[in-house]
């Protein structure tokens, strides 16, 4: 049973591809990991791209807690007008996550009645 949970838990809390990792299944698991890394990666760079238009230029001449007001009110706007894209990348993060797991779980499952 322990070998069954193990690669179960190893997605649940690490992350997808991670599980697949535990199980051999290598290519699986290298392919769930730089999948939701760069679904990490690109929305990073979407959120700070979105930002760009609200940052001033030139930091120094800001103090640092008008600075930390205007990125709030900055995010709250890009949020507001286009967060459909950050709700797209949580929700493509979540799918991977679920089915890492599922996987996880189906593939140690066959190898435990295999063996």
């Amino acid at each position: 049973m322990a070998s069954v949970i193990i690669p179960v838990l190893l997605c649940f809390f690490l992350g997808p591809g991670v599980g697949q990792l535990y199980n051999k299944e290598y290519k699986k698991g290298v392919f769930l990991i730089a999948v939701s890394f760069g679904v990490l990666v690109g929305a990073g760079l979407w959120y700070y791209k979105a930002l760009q238009p609200f940052i001033p230029n030139d930091l120094t001449a800001v103090d640092p807690q008008a600075m930390q007001e205007l990125l709030k009110n900055a995010a709250g706007q890009v949020s507001a007008k286009q967060g459909y894209v950050l709700s797209a990348c949580e929700g493509l993060l979540t799918v991977l996550w679920l089915y890492g797991i599922v996987d996880a779980y189906r593939v140690a499952q066959t190898k435990r009645r295999t063996l």
